[in-house]
């Protein structure tokens, strides 16, 4: 049984990347684009005015002796595009129902959880695409990669698995209602989210109300471990403090998944 629900996952998941694939630009190119944006042109701006005011943080890379705002930066386009990744899925499965595929699948003697499944991680697939682009693109505008296999090892994994456990909220809503709309309107949610952490700037440098409330953001974990692992180190707390905030985050989103399905099922 295990071997025939592996291979309807397997069946799937390569239907979902086919999908993906024939959207074209809309989902493989249009998530980047502001990420990408925000990492070649915002430092241009930020760095002269950080070597104006002569700012020097131990500990953060990009503010020691020798300051490269981008090597800070670098982390929060990635984990921006990894949040802005995950409206397909939800589409996907509002599609399935309004042609009634989600329905036959309800019937089937695996039901829907497969096909959930594949889309999801056809999502954490392409979200791992984006975060090697962005890898790439920030180390030719100035990124320091120290060592290319533990970077890419923790940002896809953490950038990944945050994009599924975030794209579980899409989903559920999209699977309540069948609308894909409902996709579009709830992906953007996590952006004063992000703003509210450390992404952009370090905890030092946040107005003391932002200070408390960033600390305890699970991006700020998120972004801090991506960017410790492109310069070769790991934060055992901030890789903990990540895994628990993206695990609660699935937790959270998984329920309304399950709700949603049993909203469905009793009608």
């Amino acid at each position: 049984m295990m071997g025939l629900r592996a291979r309807a996952v397997w069946v799937m998941y390569r239907r979902s990347l086919r999908e993906l694939m024939a959207l074209g630009p809309q989902t493989m190119v249009v998530p980047l684009v502001v990420p990408a944006f925000i990492l070649l042109v915002y430092p241009a701006v930020s760095s002269a005015v950080f070597l104006h005011l002569d700012v020097r943080i131990g500990g953060a890379p990009g503010f020691g002796p020798d300051p490269h705002y981008i090597q800070y930066l670098v982390a929060a386009p990635i984990a921006m595009a990894a949040l802005l990744a995950t409206a397909s899925a939800g589409v996907g499965v509002a599609v399935e129902r309004q042609l009634g595929f989600y329905d036959r699948m309800q019937l089937s003697p695996l039901g829907p959880w497969a096909s959930q499944l594949a889309r999801r991680l056809g999502d954490g697939t392409r979200i791992a695409l984006f975060v090697v682009v962005l890898t790439v693109i920030g180390w030719a505008a100035g990124v320091e990669v120290a060592n290319w296999p533990l970077a890419l090892l923790v940002t896809i994994t953490l950038a990944s698995s945050l994009g599924m456990a975030y794209g579980g909220l899409a989903f559920s809503f999209c699977l309540r209602s069948g609308s894909a709309e409902a996709a579009q309107a709830i992906t953007p949610l996590f952006l004063p989210v992000l703003f509210m952490s450390t992404a952009f700037v370090p905890l030092a440098l946040l107005p003391d109300w932002l200070q408390s409330i960033a600390e305890h953001n699970p991006l700020s974990a998120v972004c801090d471990s991506i960017r410790l692992a492109l310069v070769g180190e790991v934060s055992g707390s901030a890789l903990l403090e990540s895994v628990a905030g993206i695990g609660g985050l699935g937790l959270v989103t998984q329920t309304l998944i399950y709700r949603a399905e049993r909203r469905i099922g009793m009608r």
